[in-house]
């Protein structure tokens, strides 16, 4: 819930403050990319390769996925709606919401060299869900907690916008 609505919650203040993008942004296309650099990475680390990975920050994390999908965006470009560059946007901001730059032996990869980090701490893949589950919704001031609880707030606040009629994208500037 962080990422779709930190991610939503930034798109629309941008959406609000430049007019000119309100027609170019497909919130389809936002909602994938801000969870698609986990879509990828959990599955791949923490389920398929959970005992000799067992790491959920992998290929979906790094620049050069970033940098592959705003080449397709912008290849794409001016064709009527920027739906490549809406997800290479919202997977940019799930990088920042990560902080991936804590992570620099991942988020430069390959340029530290093709080893990925590996992380045995989780006995099964369930152990990763149910720790992460309690983790990010135990109350504590932690990043996790503050950003989850963020993004609910952002996300039903939109839910009770759009449910009463408005419609802020399709506003006229």
């Amino acid at each position: 819930m962080g990422h779709i609505g930190c991610t939503f919650g930034i798109v629309l203040v941008i959406a609000i403050l430049i007019p000119e993008l309100r027609a170019r942004i497909d919130l389809r296309f936002i909602l994938v990319g801000s969870l698609l650099p986990d879509i990828i990475d959990k599955p791949i680390g923490h389920i398929i390769f959970a005992e000799s990975i067992g790491y959920g920050r992998l290929f979906g994390h790094t620049l050069l996925f970033l940098l592959i999908l705003t080449a397709m965006g912008m290849f794409m470009h001016g064709t009527g709606r920027d739906n490549a560059l809406c997800l290479s946007f919202a997977t940019f901001l799930h990088l920042i919401e990560d902080r991936m730059w804590e992570l620099p032996k991942i988020l430069f990869y390959p340029l530290y060299g093709f080893d990925l980090p590996h992380y045995s701490g989780y006995g099964h893949w369930y152990d990763y869900f149910t720790t992460t589950l309690v983790r990010s919704y135990t109350p504590s001031f932690s990043y996790v907690f503050v950003s989850e609880m963020t993004g609910i707030g952002v996300v039903l606040i939109l839910c009770i916008v759009f449910m009463s009629g408005s419609n802020i994208l399709n506003r006229k500037p």
